[in-house]
């Protein structure tokens, strides 16, 4: 590690000797001189450390001066931990110093520590004589503030990633999409050196609307340096089905696969390959040759040799940005206004070494981020003389160089945040809250306070050192991830200190002090002795083999202050656990024990406690209460809460509380002194108060004033009267910034005070959840209830009649933020007005049946895009009023609509109708429909589409269909129709799917020539349909499905027109059928033929026998059933 990261740990540990609690316990032990000397001693090595660091590159003799330095430190912060985890466990310092002659176990304590000091000090009054034999000289290390750039914006992140890749991803989407290969799988390479955007570029493509409609399935997968084809298979799998395939050997995942993708248009993506072994590369290939034709492979290196490898004879080679692009992005994250306000001589450098980038979006962003809000020219000059920036464009070990820089610009405290991310694997979606509390648990965060480490975190996002990856509703960052040069960079800097556990490892090196382990299937755990390692993360796995960790392991982990077991399958947790003194972060979810020991209480420094996916957890331990340094405890069980954890007091997060009603258990009282709870906290069973009005008041959830989202639940109604019910609730004020609130299974008729007159004045989502018996949200006359509302959900409220009370003399409460309606479940909801909800853009009802009455916003500028109406059976008419964003419109199981008024929706693209028993007619006017789906209507006879060339309709059990003129589409699919006699179809260039099927009336066809026709599927029609669709169906069909046409004798020489093009034929149930045509032999394009219940044909088509196998032998795949194949 860095010479500046060394100096942060012993400055530390400099800090931690000067504090009275250790000279005190260093006074009371009887080491008082050792520890001032040991002070003195570590002052002058520090002044050496940036000579030490300069020269070790150099010198073997200072770099192992530099690594016996570390040891010893880091066994310093071990020792001085010791004494400060033995305060707490003795409760205090004078405690501890009065009694201290009166136990034997204090005098071990005493030599153990003693001796402890004794070697520490020894060690180091040997280094520092080595310092005059090196030759080390005295250097001052400049430790910085961090600049809090991360207050400004967050906005260039996002639209960095797209700077000048518009023509590159339509070129390559054009390569992805085009019909003129026909290969069964091609590929296509990005290559160019890192940090060029071969990923977003990647990404931009994969998510392309062309592309989603074109290839199903779609598989992502980030390949990396490890290129193994088990591996590799089981990713493809994850990203196609739910299925657990951990245990699966790799024929059975051949199986699996071949299942998911054969005979698919797929589109695969590997992203940053690196195999360069051929063998490798044809062993995969041969497993994905089952996919359908057109499928493509699509692949990100930096490597020309990769893509060569591959047989990717011409890839795209990505270039970097064009110059005034480049600027545009260097100037938008570096300065704060704009350039032309900004000190024409740092325009000038800015320029000069934006040109020395190379376009390479990656060290643009970097240094922008770097030098914004900096407005010495000292620091812009610096970067722009820096010999790495001059050599950019050699390879990637420049491009590392230069970001090299941004890490160097970095204060201390965040060098350690950054370089212990490279315990991840590259592409790991790292959670956020997680990451802080590692960073907490290393003791990387001073003061130990969780906004100073989401200050850490904003500030490497705003460095782009960590990208920001996935955001909650309310924009909140829930995730981020390393891009790969940057993980390289925290690799190289971390050297051997961090370790990635692989399979074939036999020990861990001395040297390493944190370990992570992945997906780890066959780790012997032998291994895993190293009393020197500070953390051992797992990141959940699937599938671990050991059921248990034997204690002898769980002993030599004496340093540890992080400790993740997370999906090792553990069904005994050994007792020997609470001995971890260090400890500060314990997750063990997903794991299958029923008790958790009681020793764990004894870790008085543990932070972090996570119990996440523990379903057969019985027993928590009693005496939680002596984590007094607990801060988050995360545990989603039905468990009642233990006694006294109350005491908890630090407590930040706690997700869940749940009330029980046993004798030594938590009561809601519990709550009282928490808080500094944050984030969400979901109470539940509370049925098992026993005095509403006392427990609720002791709650003091008004007070936890950090709480952003609040579930309050019932288990078990019967269990408490709806009065006390109304009651408890009445107590349960949460505090007036609450954003979310969700109530479950109240058995009160009315809502609190607290819900009324705008007192929740921040709330922003509302979810209420099987309300038996509330009737009414509230009264005409409250005026407006929640002014920040924009999500309100009612869920199974059989009572409810109206949203709110109706009183002549008042309009109806108005929500002006309201955005997402959701009503689900309402039986007796009758009457529904939506007047008071200007913004409403997203509206779903679904299960009222008693429904008569819907009025929408009226205003010509609503913003309402989405509707579902779902199961509102006694719904007769809707009327649509002009809603210009409208988009997707859903209606189904509404019996009594007969009346449907669309006018025309310039936005509308998907619109779905089904069961809608009585509806007879259906117009609409959007020309920019893409996706229409019609499905039993048994009574509609008239339908009315405006010309969308590139939509697809489907129009399924609509009995009295009769005529059908349809206009220009993109894909077509007419099933049980059992009346329809006519089909018009109007010109349809763009047509390229056609399905007709259970058409049995189906004789007369008005066609214009169909071009672009690809697949053709014929069910229980007439021959006539047939032959008539092939007459108009030019040389381009690829696939065609025959079912069930009794009255077809033979096949003519129709489909002689695609000789060229024609790749699957099927045939099934044809029974008049009896022969297949000698020329079927010129399909020289077919390679798949499927003949299923044609009994005459299989038997001419007997592999090898039959009297027409000459004629098909030349297929590569073929199937018949009823016969031999």
């Amino acid at each position: 590690m860095a010479e500046q990261i060394l100096f942060n740990i012993i400055a530390d540990v400099l800090t931690k000797l000067g504090s009275s609690s250790i000279q005190q316990i260093g006074s009371a032990f009887g080491v008082a001189k050792e520890l001032t000397k040991l002070t003195k001693k570590l002052t002058t090595i520090k002044g050496v450390l940036v000579d030490a660091e300069k020269r070790q590159e150099e010198s073997d003799a200072v770099k192992a001066w530099v690594r016996r330095l570390k040891d010893v430190v880091y066994d310093a912060d071990d020792l001085l931990d010791d004494f400060a985890t033995h305060q707490l466990q003795r409760g205090g310092v004078a405690r501890q110093v009065s009694d201290f002659f009166s136990s034997s176990n204090q005098l071990v304590f005493r030599f153990k520590m003693s001796s402890k000091v004794k070697n520490i000090k020894e060690e180091v009054d040997e280094i520092v004589k080595e310092i005059n034999l090196l030759k080390l000289v005295q250097g001052n290390i400049v430790q910085r503030e961090v600049e809090s750039s991360w207050r400004e914006t967050h906005s260039f992140v996002l639209t960095s990633e797209i700077v000048g890749r518009e023509e590159n991803k339509e070129e390559i989407i054009k390569s992805l999409v085009s019909s003129d290969n026909q290969e069964i799988l091609s590929m296509v390479a990005i290559v160019g050196i890192g940090g060029l955007g071969k990923t977003t570029l990647a990404q931009l493509v994969y998510n392309d609307e062309k592309v989603v409609q074109y290839f199903e399935p779609r598989i992502w997968v980030c390949v990396s340096d490890h290129f193994d084809v088990k591996s590799l298979v089981k990713k493809f799998l994850k990203e196609v089905c739910e299925q657990d395939v951990e245990w699966l050997e790799l024929n059975g995942l051949k199986n699996l696969l071949h299942k998911k993708i054969s005979q698919k248009r797929c589109l695969l993506v590997l992203d940053d390959v690196w195999n360069e072994n051929p063998e490798k590369w044809d062993q995969l290939k041969s497993l994905l040759m089952v996919v359908g034709k057109g499928s493509k492979i699509l692949v990100t290196t930096r490597h020309s040799k990769v893509a060569s490898i591959m047989g990717i004879n011409s890839p795209f080679f990505l270039e970097g940005l064009k110059d005034s692009l480049a600027w545009d992005l260097f100037s938008k994250i570096a300065f704060a206004e704009e350039p032309e306000k900004v000190h024409p001589k740092l325009v000038e450098m800015g320029k000069e070494i934006v040109n020395m980038c190379n376009g390479v979006p990656l060290v643009i962003k970097t240094l922008g981020a770097m030098l914004r809000l900096k407005t010495e020219e000292s620091h812009w000059l610096s970067i722009k003389n820096n010999r790495n920036l001059l050599s950019l464009g050699a390879g990637n070990d420049n491009v590392l160089s230069v970001l090299k820089l941004s890490y160097n610009d970095l204060p201390i405290y965040l060098k350690q945040c950054f370089t212990y991310c490279a315990l991840f694997l590259k592409d790991y979606k790292i959670e956020k809250n997680m990451l802080v509390q590692l960073w907490m648990a290393q003791g990387y965060i001073q003061p130990l306070d969780e906004n100073v480490g989401h200050q850490y975190f904003e500030e490497l996002l705003s460095r782009s050192l960590l990208e920001k990856f996935r955001n909650d509703a309310f924009n909140n960052i829930l995730s981020c991830k390393m891009h790969d040069l940057m993980h390289d960079l925290a690799q190289s800097v971390v050297e051997s200190e961090v370790l990635i556990l692989e399979d074939d490892v036999k020990e861990i090196p001395k040297e390493v002090r944190h370990v992570s382990l992945f997906n780890s299937m066959n780790l012997k755990l032998k291994a895993l002795r190293a009393k020197h390692i500070r953390t051992f993360l797992s990141i959940p796995i699937h599938g671990y083999k050991d059921d248990s960790i034997p204690n002898i392991y769980f002993s030599s982990f004496k340093c540890l202050r992080v400790l993740s077991l997370n999906g090792f399958k553990v069904k005994e947790v050994p007792k020997s656990l609470g001995k971890l003194s260090h400890l500060r972060y314990l997750d063990l979810s997903h794991n299958k024990f029923e008790v958790l020991p009681n020793s764990i209480t004894r870790l008085k420094n543990l932070q972090t406690l996570k119990l996440i996916g523990c379903h057969v957890l019985k027993e928590m331990p009693k005496d939680m209460r002596q984590l007094i340094n607990l801060r988050h405890w995360e545990y989603d069980g039905y468990l009642s809460m233990p006694c006294g954890i109350g005491k908890l007091t630090l407590l930040q997060s706690l997700p869940l509380f749940v009330v029980g009603n046993e004798r030594g258990v938590g009561r809601l009282s519990e709550l009282k002194g928490l808080n500094n709870l944050k984030g969400k906290l979901r109470i539940q069973k509370l049925e098992n108060v026993r005095d509403a009005v006392d427990e609720s008041d002791k709650a003091n959830l008004r007070e936890k004033k950090y709480i952003r989202m609040l579930a309050l639940g019932w288990e078990n109604r019967s269990a408490q009267s709806g009065r006390d019910a109304e009651k408890l609730m009445e107590g349960l004020h949460p505090p007036p910034s609450l954003e979310e609130l969700r109530i479950g299974r109240y058995g009160g008729m009315g809502f609190p005070s607290w819900m009324r007159n705008g007192v929740l004045s921040q709330l922003k989502s509302l979810q209420l959840v099987d309300l038996s018996e509330v009737e009414y949200l509230g009264c005409s006359s409250e005026g407006p209830i929640f002014p920040c509302l924009e999500n309100l959900f009612l869920i199974q409220m059989p009572k409810l009649k109206e949203l709110w009370r109706r009183d002549t003399t008042h309009p109806p409460p108005s929500c002006p933020c309201l955005s997402h309606l959701q009503i689900q479940g309402c039986i007796v909801l009758a009457s529904l007005e939506l007047h008071s909800f200007p913004l409403l853009s997203k509206l779903e009802i679904s299960g009222c049946p008693k429904l008569t009455s819907l009025l929408l916003p009226l205003s010509l500028d609503s913003p309402l895009s989405s509707l579902l109406i779902f199961e509102c059976s006694d719904l007769a008419s809707l009327n649509l009023h002009s809603y210009p964003l409208l988009s997707s419109l859903n209606i189904s199981c509404c019996g009594e609509l007969t009346s449907l008024l669309v006018p025309p929706s310039p936005l509308l693209s998907q619109f779905n109708i089904s069961s809608c028993d009585k509806l007879a007619s259906l117009e609409l006017h959007s020309s920019l429909l893409s996706h229409l789906w019609i499905y039993d209507c048994p009574k509609l006879t008239s339908l009315l589409l405006p010309p969308s060339p590139r939509s697809e309709l489907s129009i399924l059990h609509c009995g009295d269909l009769a005529y059908l003129e349809l206009p220009s589409l993109s894909q077509l699919c007419i099933e049980d129709c059992g009346h329809l006699a006519s089909l018009k179809l109007s010109s349809s260039p763009l047509l390229s799917s056609l399905t007709i099927s259970h058409c049995p009336e189906l004789t007369t066809m008005q066609l214009s020539s169909l071009p672009c026709l690809k697949t053709l599927k014929l069910c229980n029609v007439r021959e006539r349909v047939f032959r008539q669709l092939m007459l108009v169906t030019d040389s381009s069909l690829e696939s065609l499905y025959m079912e069930g046409i009794h009255d077809m004798e033979s096949l003519r020489r129709e489909l002689l027109a695609h000789a060229s093009t024609l790749q699957r034929l099927s045939i099934t149930k044809c029974y008049g059928l009896a022969t297949l045509p000698h020329w079927i032999s010129s399909l020289t394009s077919l390679t798949e033929l499927d003949i299923r219940d044609c009994k005459q044909i299989a038997e001419r088509c007997r592999r090898e026998t039959g009297e027409d196998w000459p004629q098909i032998a030349h297929i590569p795949e073929i199937y018949i059933k009823d016969g031999e194949e």
